[in-house]
């Protein structure tokens, strides 16, 4: 199967500016399709495990990191059957001073991450990633 297509769709928001699809079972946690150019192709293997982890408490408090650059948890949803997703903010710093805004979806086999344009705010990138995580759910991917 192939992948691409899927981030082609991502990427052809007007909000969208990166995406990527990774593994998210057991063993599997790698890049399976990545947007060129972009670098959330960067996601690693323990940043995938740490957003899918069954114990929540800590990300409200401590963040996520996404292929290096520490954010902020908005909204986590992503184990919430019908929602699937997590809205994220990058921090900023001197080298990033944008705040992008990132959704991440969770289907059965795949997560999808995708980073919004400058000043696209959650809701605006959130609904092409929940509604790829809702397709990709029906047809128990």
């Amino acid at each position: 199967m192939s992948w691409d297509s899927y981030i082609s769709s991502l990427t052809k928001s007007e909000w969208v500016d990166d995406a990527v699809i990774l593994g998210c079972t057991a063993g599997q946690e790698s890049v399976w399709a990545s947007a060129p150019g972009g670098w959330l192709n960067q996601v690693t293997a323990s940043e995938v495990k740490a957003m899918i982890a069954s114990d929540r408490s800590s990300l409200f408090a401590n963040g996520v990191t996404v292929a290096g650059k520490k954010c902020t948890v908005l909204r986590d949803a992503l184990n919430v059957d019908g929602q699937n997703t997590m809205d994220i903010k990058m921090k900023t710093s001197e080298k990033e001073p944008d705040p992008f805004s990132f959704t991440i979806g969770r289907s059965h086999k795949a997560l999808i991450i995708a980073k919004g344009v400058k000043d696209a705010h959650g809701g605006k990138v959130n609904p092409p990633v929940f509604d790829m995580t809702t397709y990709l759910r029906k047809m128990n991917m």
